[in-house]
C-alpha cells in the first residue's frame, strides 16, 4: 500500500489517499464538530444534512441512495468532537454517484426547517391529526438520545469524559442531551453548518485502486472552486491540568437483569495522559493499558475481576485515543456501593505493584505478537477500518502516514526496551501515580431514576406549553399538518449500478475417519484460518440452555495439565485467540429442519499453524471445568455483558424473542442468545450451586468433545497455496489425537461420506439434521416490561420458505420495498423512532422491526398497514428495480480471503443454488410480489408479536 498527504492549496483542506490493489474503494470526509453545550447540534446537523442539498433537492437523498447504489458501506457519524460521512464501493461508477451525493449534502445541504424539526425536535399533537390529543416531543435525534441514554454503559461514558476533560468540547454530550435538545434552534444549527462545514475544517481520505488524479480533479470542481481558505477556529485546547484528583457521583435506573440485585454500583478512576498526535507515546501508553487489562495475566485481571468484587469491568475501561488527549479507565460494575473505597485502594496497590515489577517479557512479546497479527489479517472492509483507525487522531495533529508505520513504531519501542529495562515501569508511574489529573466516578441505581427523567420532561414540556398562546398552540397543530404533508413528499434520485458477480473457489476433500475437510486457498497474507463445526442436535434437552455458557468458557478454564493463566498466555503468543460458539441454523432446502452446533474458530500466523492445533488438542483432550473460582468469574461476566447488551441491541432482542415459535432454528437461536439465555445466565450467576453447573458443562465436554456418535464433525482451513500443505497435516494430525476416529468413522446406509464435490445438494453435510414442526408453546402476542424510554418491536410471520425455495426471493424483495417504500415513512418520519423495517430470512420468517421506538401498538399496527400497501400493489417498477439493487448489495458484498466458500462450509450451500436465488430474485415481476405478499403475509399460518419496553406506555396504546 502506498499512501499520499496533501493540501489544497486555496482552502488548506487536507486529503490523505491510500492506494491498493483493492476494488472496494472507500470515501471520507470529516469534519472537526466542537459543539460547547448539549443542544446535539452536530448531531442534529449530521442527520438534517442527509435531508436534501442543492445539486440533490428530494426529501433524503442518503435513504434514497441505499436503494439506488452497489455501495458495501453508507453512513454517517458524529463523534465527540468530529462528524464523519463514508462510504464504500467495489463499483466505479457508483463511486462517482455516491461522491457527487455526499460532496453535495455536506456542503451544499438545503438545511430546511422542516427537517429540522423532524429529525432534530419539535411540538406536535400526539396524534397529529387530532387537536385535542396532548402536545409531546417529537424528533428522530429527540428519541434517538433518550434509548442511548437510558443504556447505563453509555450515560456513564459520556459523563466520564465530560467531567474528565470538563473545560471545553468534551464537556458536554455531543450526542445531545434530551433534556437540552429542546433548546436548540433552526437558526444555531444553520450558523453551527457555516462555521463548522466547510473545505478548510475538512480531512478527506481516498482508499483502493481508484486513480488519486480522478478524485482531486472531482473534489476541486464540485467544491474546493466556491470557498477560500478561512480560520475555521475549531482545534481544541489542551485540557488544564488539576493538582488533585476530583470525584462525582451519577445516578442512574436500576438494572432489572442484574444478576445481584443489591450489586449495581459501578466506581472507577480516570487518567488523562498524553496528546495523540505524539505517536510513540500513544503507541507506549496503548501498550501499558493493554497489559494492565487483557486477559488473566494481566494485573487488574487478577485484583479486580478475579476478586469477586463486582461482575465485569467498569464501562469504558481501557485505553481510548479518540480525543485530542488520550483517556484510561479502570474499575468494576457490579460492587456493593460500600465497596467502591475500597475498590480505588485496590486500583492504587495495583498500579503501584506494576510500576515497581513491570510486566514479564511473555506478556510483553504476546501483545506484540497480537499487533502482528492484526496488522496481517484483511477484514472484508479493510480500508474502512484504516480509515476510521486514523480520521479520530488526524483530527489533532497526528502525522497519518507515521501512524501506519507500525513496524518501525513497534522497533522503536523493542529498542527503549532493550536500552532501558525500567522504561515500562517508569511509564506507569508517570502516567497514573505521579499524574493528579485523573476522576473517580461513582454510579449508583436510583429507583426514582426513570420516573425522575420524566418528570422533568413532563415539567419542561409543560414550561413551554405555558408560554404558547391559544394562537400558537393552532399554529403547533397547523405545523403537525404541514409536517405530515412534507413527510409524504415524494421526488425521485437517478443513480444506477449494474450487478456484480462474485464467485470463489473451493476444494473438498476427506480425511481419513470419513472427516469433510474444505481447503481454500486465498491470500491470506501469511495468516492460517480454521474452522470447525460440531453437530449436537443429540444433546440432552436439559443441556441445551448451558450449551452458550459452554462456549463461552471452554477455550478459558485451562486444562488438567496447564492452568488457565498459562493456556492464555501461550494461546496469545501463538494465536489471534481460540473461540467457540453456539449456533443453530436451518438446512438451505428445509426451514423445519435444523443443525444445532457448537462452532469453533481461530487463526494464526502461518509458522504457528502446528502449535495452534497442539492448543486446540490439548483443549480436547483434558479441558478442566471444575476450577470453581475460575467458572464463577466467567459467568458473573457473561451474565452482565448479556444484561448490557439489551438497551442497546433491543430490535435483535424483540426479532428473537418473536421469531422463537416459529421454526426450530429460531427457537434455538432465541434460546442461546435472546431474552431466555438473558435470564438465564441471571439465574446461574446468582445460584448457589455451582457443583450442578459443572457437573452439566462436564457432561456436555463429554458429548461435544468425545461421545458425540449421532454427526459428523466437519472442518475448514484457509491459507495461502505456501502454507497449505502444513495447515492440512497439523490438522490430520489433530484429528488423530483426539481421536475423531471413534466418532465419524462411520458409514451412512452403507456408503462412506465420500461425496464428490460438485454434489448440489447439501445431503453431505446435513444427514444428521432434526426436523421438529414446532419447538416451543408460546402466545403470539409477548410483552418484556423493561425500565427503557422507548421500545423495540417485533412481528414475525412464518412464511416456511428457505433458501431455495421458489418464493423466497420473492418475499426476500418484498421486505425490502416495505421498508424502503412504506416503513421508513410510517415508523422513522412520522413515528420518530431511530429506525424500523422489515426482512426475510433464509429460515423462512418474515421479520418486522422498530428501533428505540416511542410507539408500540401503533408500530405495531404499521407493520399490518405494510402488509396491506404490499397487497395493493402500490409500487411500480423503478421501485422492484430499486429494491433489488439493494439486496444484490449485500449478495455481492466484499468477502474477506479468510470467509470466502464457507457457505459451502456453513450451510453446503454450492455456487449452483446460489446462481438460480440470484436468477429468481432478477427475473421478480410485481404480480410475483402481490402474490406472494397475499399467499403467506395476508392471513399467515403462524405469527407472533413482541414489545420490549416501559407497561405504561404498552398498556397506555393497546386500543
Amino acid at each position: 500500500m502506498s499512501a499520499f498527504e496533501l493540501q489544497h492549496v486555496k482552502t488548506g483542506s487536507d486529503h490523505l489517499h491510500l492506494a491498493r490493489d483493492d476494488k472496494n474503494n472507500v470515501f471520507s470526509v470529516s469534519l472537526r464538530t466542537t459543539p460547547m453545550n448539549s443542544t446535539g447540534v452536530a448531531h442534529v446537523l449530521e442527520h438534517v444534512a442527509l435531508c436534501g442539498s442543492h445539486k440533490f433537492p428530494v426529501r433524503d437523498p442518503f435513504f434514497k441512495m441505499l436503494d439506488r447504489s452497489m455501495a458495501t458501506f453508507m453512513n454517517a457519524m458524529t463523534g465527540a468532537d468530529y462528524t464523519v460521512y463514508p462510504f464504500s464501493t467495489q463499483n466505479e461508477k457508483d463511486f462517482q454517484n455516491l461522491l457527487s451525493v455526499y460532496l453535495d449534502a455536506v456542503f451544499y445541504p438545503r438545511l430546511q426547517k422542516l427537517d429540522f424539526l423532524q429529525e432534530g425536535w419539535r411540538l406536535e399533537h400526539e396524534i397529529n391529526t387530532d387537536p385535542d390529543s396532548p402536545i409531546v416531543f417529537k424528533g428522530v435525534v429527540f428519541n434517538e438520545m433518550k434509548g442511548v441514554m437510558a443504556d447505563p454503559s453509555y450515560l456513564y461514558g459520556t459523563s466520564m469524559q465530560s467531567k474528565l476533560l470538563p473545560d471545553h468540547t468534551y464537556g458536554v454530550c455531543s450526542g445531545g442531551n434530551p433534556a437540552n435538545i429542546p433548546q436548540l434552534t433552526w437558526e444555531e444549527l444553520k450558523d453551527f453548518h457555516a462555521g463548522h462545514y466547510h473545505p478548510s475544517n475538512a480531512r478527506f481520505i481516498t482508499y483502493g485502486d481508484l486513480p488519486l488524479e480522478n478524485h482531486l480533479k472531482f473534489i476541486n470542481e464540485k467544491v474546493m472552486i466556491n470557498f477560500d481558505k478561512i480560520d475555521p477556529g475549531t482545534e481544541v485546547p489542551l485540557q488544564s491540568r488539576w493538582n488533585n484528583s476530583r470525584s462525582a457521583t451519577i445516578q442512574c435506573a436500576p438494572d432489572d437483569m442484574a444478576a445481584n440485585q443489591e450489586k449495581q454500583t459501578t466506581y472507577s478512576k480516570s487518567f488523562i495522559l498524553p496528546e495523540v498526535s505524539d505517536i510513540f507515546e500513544s503507541f507506549t501508553a496503548a501498550m501499558i493499558c493493554n497489559l494492565l487489562i487483557d486477559g488473566p495475566a494481566s494485573p487488574f485481571y487478577k485484583t479486580l475481576i478475579e476478586s469477586g468484587m463486582g461482575s465485569d469491568y467498569s464501562p469504558m475501561t481501557g485505553y481510548h485515543s479518540h480525543q485530542k488527549e488520550a483517556v484510561f479507565s479502570i474499575g468494576l460494575q457490579g460492587i456493593n456501593q460500600d465497596d467502591a473505597s475500597k475498590l480505588d485502594q485496590i486500583i492504587r496497590d495495583t498500579f503501584v505493584e506494576t510500576a515497581k515489577n513491570g510486566f514479564s517479557s511473555e506478556r510483553i512479546d504476546a501483545m506484540l505478537h497480537r499487533l502482528e497479527l492484526q496488522h496481517k489479517h484483511q477484514s472484508s472492509q479493510f480500508g474502512l477500518g484504516l480509515t476510521f483507525n486514523l480520521m479520530p487522531i488526524w483530527q489533532h495533529g497526528t502525522d497519518p502516514i507515521q501512524a501506519l508505520k507500525v513496524d518501525s513504531i513497534v522497533k522503536q519501542f523493542r529498542q527503549h526496551l532493550k536500552t532501558d529495562d525500567q522504561f515500562l515501569q517508569k511509564k506507569c508511574t508517570e502516567y497514573f501515580l505521579t499524574n493528579t489529573h485523573h476522576l473517580n466516578l461513582t454510579m449508583t441505581p436510583d429507583p426514582e431514576y426513570k420516573a425522575s427523567l420524566e418528570k422533568r420532561e413532563k415539567a419542561q414540556l409543560e414550561s413551554m406549553l405555558d408560554n404558547l398562546s391559544h394562537e400558537d398552540k393552532t399554529k403547533v397543530y397547523e405545523q403537525g399538518s404541514i409536517n405530515q404533508m412534507h413527510q409524504t413528499s415524494h421526488k425521485t434520485i437517478f443513480c444506477k449500478c449494474h450487478f456484480l458477480l462474485i464467485v470463489f473457489n473451493t476444494v473438498l476433500f476427506i480425511l481419513k475417519y470419513e472427516t469433510p475437510v474444505i481447503t481454500c486457498v486465498q491470500p491470506t497474507n501469511g495468516v492460517t484460518y480454521f474452522n470447525a463445526v460440531l453437530p449436537v442436535n443429540g444433546l440432552r434437552g436439559d443441556l441445551m440452555p448451558y450449551l452458550p455458557l459452554f462456549c463461552e468458557v471452554f477455550t478459558q478454564m485451562g486444562t488438567h495439565t496447564t492452568d488457565y493463566v498459562t493456556f492464555s498466555q501461550r494461546e496469545d503468543l501463538v494465536t489471534g485467540g481460540l473461540s467457540a460458539s453456539a449456533t443453530s441454523s436451518c438446512f438451505y432446502g428445509d426451514s423445519m429442519t435444523s443443525e444445532t452446533s457448537v462452532r469453533l474458530s481461530s487463526h494464526c500466523l502461518d509458522r504457528n499453524v502446528s502449535s495452534m492445533f497442539d492448543l486446540w488438542g490439548e483443549l480436547f483432550r483434558e479441558v478442566n471445568m471444575n476450577d470453581t473460582t475460575r467458572l464463577q468469574t466467567l459467568i458473573r461476566q457473561r451474565a452482565q455483558e448479556l444484561a448490557n447488551s439489551v438497551s442497546f441491541s433491543g430490535h435483535l432482542f424483540a426479532m428473537k424473542s418473536a421469531a422463537r415459535p416459529l421454526a426450530p432454528s429460531a427457537g434455538y437461536s432465541e434460546q442461546f442468545g435472546g431474552l431466555t439465555q438473558v435470564n438465564f445466565m441471571k439465574q446461574i450467576a446468582d445460584s448457589d450451586d455451582i457443583d450442578d453447573i459443572i457437573m452439566k458443562l462436564n457432561e456436555i465436554a463429554l458429548y461435544v468433545l468425545r461421545n458425540n456418535k449421532d454427526a459428523v464433525s466437519r472442518f475448514a482451513l484457509h491459507a495461502t497455496p505456501h502454507a497449505m500443505s502444513e495447515a492440512t497435516t497439523s490438522l490430520t494430525k489433530f484429528v488423530e489425537n483426539i481421536q475423531l476416529s471413534d466418532v465419524v468413522g462411520k458409514k451412512l446406509n452403507g456408503t462412506t461420506l465420500k461425496v464428490p464435490f460438485q454434489s448440489q445438494t447439501g445431503y453431505f453435510f446435513f444427514k444428521y439434521l432434526f426436523s421438529i414442526n414446532l419447538l416451543f408453546s408460546i402466545p403470539n402476542r409477548t410483552f418484556h416490561d423493561l425500565p427503557l424510554p422507548v421500545n423495540f418491536t417485533s412481528m414475525c410471520i412464518a412464511t416456511n420458505t428457505p433458501y431455495s425455495h421458489a418464493d423466497n426471493p420473492a418475499l426476500r424483495l418484498l421486505a425490502r420495498l416495505i421498508t424502503t417504500k412504506f416503513l421508513h415513512k410510517q415508523i422513522r418520519e412520522k413515528g420518530g423512532a431511530y429506525g424500523g423495517g422489515a426482512k426475510h430470512g433464509d429460515d423462512g420468517i418474515f421479520r418486522f422491526y422498530s428501533y428505540r421506538d416511542p410507539n408500540n401498538w401503533k408500530t405495531i399496527q404499521a407493520f399490518k398497514d405494510g402488509v396491506k400497501w404490499a397487497l395493493n400493489g402500490d409500487f411500480d417498477q423503478e421501485n422492484i428495480d430499486e429494491a433489488k439493487l439493494a439486496i444484490f448489495q449485500s449478495i455481492d458484498s466484499p468477502v474477506s480471503p479468510c470467509n470466502r466458500g464457507l457457505n459451502i462450509f456453513n450451510s453446503g450451500l454450492y455456487d449452483v443454488t446460489i446462481q438460480q436465488h440470484r436468477d429468481r430474485l432478477l427475473d421478480v415481476a410485481k404480480d410475483e410480489l402481490v402474490d406472494v405478499a397475499m399467499k403467506y403475509l395476508k392471513e399467515p399460518k403462524a405469527s407472533s408479536v413482541v414489545i420490549i419496553g416501559p407497561q405504561e406506555k404498552s398498556m397506555r396504546n393497546t386500543s
